[in-house]
């Protein structure tokens, strides 16, 4: 399974089933979706080429076993609910100092900050040869990117933040 982690802040009915010391009650993710894309303008700029449109941020998806957040999430589709925050965490494994030859430390290298979010969409599937399993998205206001770079330590630093405020359609 991948190390992929949401969190609904503040919000105590959708948690899931993880066990993980660091995001205990958090639902664990096994693969994720997302597309930020500039729609092709209707006008050409003087130049001959493409000028920019308002940006369109597609669905967040997460695709996770059936839990105990599977209820409340198609409540939460089915009503509208407004999350305030929700935080996603990606940890990839990684030698470093504290690694041994059976183990490796895990950094969380990838982080994202969605407010005003709101469940868009739960779809449930059963495979032949799979456990049921849930693919949910996420709509937001607001979302901000951080990459952890990795050190020949073992330790990371932050490459900085950005985002972008989609009720506003600015930079932040």
């Amino acid at each position: 399974m991948k190390d992929i982690y949401v969190k609904f802040e503040g919000a105590s009915e959708l948690q899931g089933d993880s066990s993980d010391s660091r995001h205990t009650q958090e639902i664990e993710v096994s693969a994720f979706r997302h597309r930020v894309f500039q729609p092709k303008s209707s006008t050409a700029s003087s130049a001959g080429g493409h000028t920019a449109e308002r940006t369109e941020h597609g669905e967040m998806l997460f695709t996770k076993l059936i839990d105990r957040a599977t209820p409340k999430l198609l409540r939460a589709a089915s009503a509208g609910t407004v999350y305030p925050k929700v935080q996603v965490t990606f940890y990839r494994a990684y030698g470093g100092k504290n690694a041994t030859a059976t183990s490796q430390t895990r950094i969380d290298y990838f982080r994202i900050a969605l407010e005003d979010v709101v469940v868009s969409s739960v779809e449930t599937s059963v495979d032949g040869s799979e456990l049921p399993c849930e693919t949910f998205g996420l709509r937001y206001g607001k979302v901000a990117w951080e990459y952890k770079q990795h050190k020949l330590d073992g330790s990371a630093t932050s490459t900085g933040v950005a985002g972008w405020d989609l009720r506003r359609n600015v930079a932040v």
